[in-house]
């Protein structure tokens, strides 16, 4: 049953935008009735985000050796998530919601932000000790330089992610990890 209600989410999100997203149509697309959508997700943005992003497993990033190669990697990963269709549909409104909701917006941060920031740290820690950084970087800057670029590219910008723009973007990533340290 979830996994029919998953499915549903994604196939609607994808059709008729996350605004027009209702229990009733997803309950209708899955074939299960309200009060079961409702007994696993009290809102459509709890539901969305259950869909979207609370099954999606956080891949550790591979170690290239280099931490303009980490960080490639990083938004690699971030601009494929991005640029899917579904979540790209889901995302504006996913947002508004989160905002209204803090009850999601935490677990969200727990789940999805906390998972890269983790990662980022990781490869940040492996830079500092392969003699990368001079001093040990901020995690959450450089998260969210990685993190910011691509969204602001992607959904403010509204600009294709060409295969050139990984590595710009990380690049940045760079810059902010040499020249912010943790604590600053």
């Amino acid at each position: 049953m979830d996994d029919a209600i998953r499915e549903a989410v994604r196939e609607l999100v994808r059709d008729v935008g996350y605004a027009a997203l209702t229990m009733d149509a997803v309950a209708a697309k899955a074939r299960v009735g309200k009060a079961a959508i409702y007994r696993r997700h009290a809102s459509r943005g709890e539901l969305v985000f259950s869909a979207l992003v609370h099954g999606r497993e956080t891949q550790p990033l591979p170690d290239t050796g280099s931490l303009q190669g980490d960080l490639t990697a990083l938004a690699q990963l971030t601009l494929g998530i991005f640029s899917d269709p579904v979540v790209a549909a889901a995302t504006p409104g996913l947002l508004a919601d989160l905002k209204q909701r803090p009850d999601i917006a935490q677990r969200f941060q727990n789940t999805f932000i906390a998972g890269e920031r983790a990662e980022v740290a990781n490869l940040l820690e492996r830079a500092f000790a392969r003699g990368e950084l001079a001093s040990r970087a901020d995690p959450a800057l450089v998260h969210a330089t990685v993190l910011g670029t691509t969204f602001a590219w992607v959904f403010l910008l509204g600009l294709p992610p060409g295969p050139a723009l990984a590595p710009r973007i990380a690049a940045l990533g760079v810059t902010a990890a040499t020249e912010a340290v943790t604590g600053d």
